[in-house]
């Protein structure tokens, strides 16, 4: 009797521990992002995190984010900074395709410089933002052209910051 005590408590402790694990975690500087595609709001199909030497920056947002709209912006003036400098800036939409109509809206208003593509899901995961960890809007991350990643920020973006890494990251 001993012997089936021990196996159930530990398997209940095994089950403990994995529930206790996130499903998807934040990416660290360094790790790599794996390509995905994404379909803009015209439905062309764009493949991100490339690793094509080119710089990448991944903002993830919604429509109906106020810190989102509160960032856009500083996201448009950035992208109009380094562009030239070959910096692909890509507006990662966590509201999907059913949300189109506020999205192209907003879109048109703000006169986004860069592509706005949106999330899908495949079964229950997102395809871009769970695998990235995203769960809180704006989230970005800043891809080096290996695809790896240089540095994420979470809900408050510092685009200062963004300066200092994208100015290290394209110096020669």
């Amino acid at each position: 009797m001993r012997p089936v005590l021990t196996a159930v408590l530990a398997a209940v402790a095994l089950v403990g521990t994995a529930a206790a694990e996130p499903l998807f975690r934040l990416l660290d500087p360094g790790e790599q992002v794996a390509p995905f595609e994404l379909r803009d709001p015209q439905g062309a199909s764009h493949r991100l995190a490339r690793a094509e030497g080119t710089p990448e920056l991944l903002f993830f947002w919604s429509v109906y984010c106020p810190n989102c709209k509160e960032a856009m912006p500083g996201l448009v003036e950035l992208s109009r900074r380094w562009q030239g400098r070959g910096v692909r800036v890509w507006a990662v939409n966590v509201d999907g395709e059913r949300f189109s109509n506020a999205v192209r809206s907003y879109v048109r208003a703000m006169e986004l410089p860069f592509p706005v593509v949106y999330d899908r899901l495949e079964g229950e995961t997102l395809v871009a933002a769970d695998p990235l960890g995203v769960t809180k809007t704006p989230t970005l991350y800043l891809l080096d052209g290996k695809g790896r990643v240089v540095t994420r920020q979470v809900v408050e973006v510092d685009y200062a910051q963004l300066e200092r890494d994208l100015e290290r990251l394209l110096s020669p």
